[in-house]
């Protein structure tokens, strides 16, 4: 199968990839993944993404649908896409490579649900462990939360921040969501609504990719 995951930052589309990943034996392929992948093998568009990177700049959409006709054509059988596309002008060059879409999994939760979520985790810097405040609390002592591992204080990362997440959602619904119709306009979208318990939401997932 051909599988194609969204969703926006902080719904768990990429925890769910790598979950139907495991339990149909298909390879994940990531955007970044792919990109890092290109620029270790100095490949012609792995050389462009890697100018583009070192210049600070975002790579183009022409360098990415590049790097991904660079791996699809490297691969027999099935995948799961997860980042790719990420506009409806990517869609439409996948579609342009001949590639036939099985599947596309819209894991849907909803932003106030997700801004929560993202503005309880927290992280140490020391050794990196990960924490969130609800469902996986650090230790508290002397005032401080601290990390049940080494026992430093812990952090919340810049990506957390409440206003960088709502600026992510902002560019999600702009530039990634219109990509739910161009889909279901094609019959092949599957909305999966975010459950609390992330196997509860694996379950749904995998109904959604064996259904009609």
């Amino acid at each position: 199968m051909k599988i194609i995951f969204l969703g926006a930052p902080g719904a768990g589309k990429g925890t769910q990839a790598s979950a139907v990943s495991r339990a149909l034996d298909i390879p994940t392929i990531s955007t970044g993944n792919m990109i890092r992948e290109a620029i270790a093998k100095g490949t012609p568009v792995g050389l462009a993404a890697k100018s583009v990177i070192a210049e600070g700049k975002l790579v183009s959409d022409e360098i990415v649908v590049g790097i991904v006709r660079e791996k699809l054509n490297s691969l027999d059988g099935g995948y799961i896409l997860d980042g790719f596309p990420r506009t409806v002008a990517q869609a439409q060059a996948l579609e342009s490579m001949g590639e036939d879409i099985d599947k596309v999994v819209n894991i849907y939760v909803p932003d106030e649900v997700i801004i929560e979520r993202s503005a309880g985790r927290r992280y140490c810097p020391k050794c990196g462990a990960t924490f969130h405040v609800k469902y996986n609390p650090p230790k508290e002592e002397g005032g401080k939360s601290v990390c049940t591992v080494c026992g430093s204080e812990v952090a919340v990362r810049e990506d957390d921040k409440p206003e960088v997440v709502k600026q992510r959602l902002k560019v999600y619904h702009e530039q990634t969501q219109p990509l739910e119709a161009f889909y279901a306009e094609r019959g092949k979208l599957r909305t999966v609504i975010g459950q609390e318990e992330v196997k509860d939401t694996t379950r749904l997932t995998l109904d959604a990719i064996k259904g009609d």
